[in-house]
C-alpha cells in the first residue's frame, strides 16, 4: 500500500491539523495526545508555533520552523486511526481475547506470522485495514458470536 506525499497541510485548531495527500485524501488529525506525551514536542503547544506548519518540499513530511517534523507515513495512520479506518492495538486484543485465540491461532486465523501480530497486539506496528477486515471476515466465516 503506498501512503503517498502530503500536498497540504493547515492547522484548524488547537492542535489540530487539515492534511491533503497526492491520492486527493483529505483528512483531519489531532496532536493533542503525541504533543502531550512528549516534552521533545513541547513547542508545538504553543499555536503561534502550531500554525507555522509547512508541508517539506518533497511532501514526504510535515516541518515546522522549531525543528519538528512528522513523516508523511505515519501521519497518514493516525489520521486514518482517528477516522476510524484502521484497528487499534486495543481493538486487535480485544478480538484476540473474544475469540480466545493464542498468539499462534491468531496468526493462522489471519495468514499472518506471530511475529506480527505479537507487534500488532503491543502496539508496535500500526494495524492496516486489511487486517481489521481479516478479523471481521473470519469472525463471519467462523460463525462465532461477537
Amino acid at each position: 500500500m503506498s501512503i503517498g506525499k502530503l500536498v497540504g497541510a493547515e492547522a484548524i485548531g488547537p492542535k489540530r491539523l487539515e492534511l491533503v495527500w497526492d491520492d486527493g485524501r483529505r483528512l483531519p488529525l489531532d496532536l493533542g495526545e503525541v504533543i502531550g506525551a512528549q516534552r521533545r514536542l513541547a513547542a508545538l503547544s504553543k499555536q503561534s508555533e502550531f500554525v507555522r506548519v509547512q508541508v517539506s518540499g518533497d511532501g514526504w513530511s510535515l516541518e515546522w520552523p522549531c525543528g519538528i517534523d512528522f513523516g508523511a507515513a505515519q501521519l497518514r495512520r493516525w489520521a486514518e486511526e482517528q477516522a476510524g479506518e484502521l484497528m487499534r492495538a486495543e481493538d486487535f486484543r480485544a478480538w484476540v481475547e473474544r475469540y480466545r485465540l493464542t498468539q499462534e491461532g491468531a496468526a493462522q486465523a489471519l495468514g499472518l506470522s506471530r511475529r506480527m501480530i505479537g507487534y500488532y497486539l503491543s502496539g508496535e506496528k500500526a494495524i492496516p485495514k486489511t487486517v481489521l477486515l481479516a478479523t471481521e471476515g473470519w469472525a463471519a466465516r467462523a460463525r462465532v458470536p461477537t
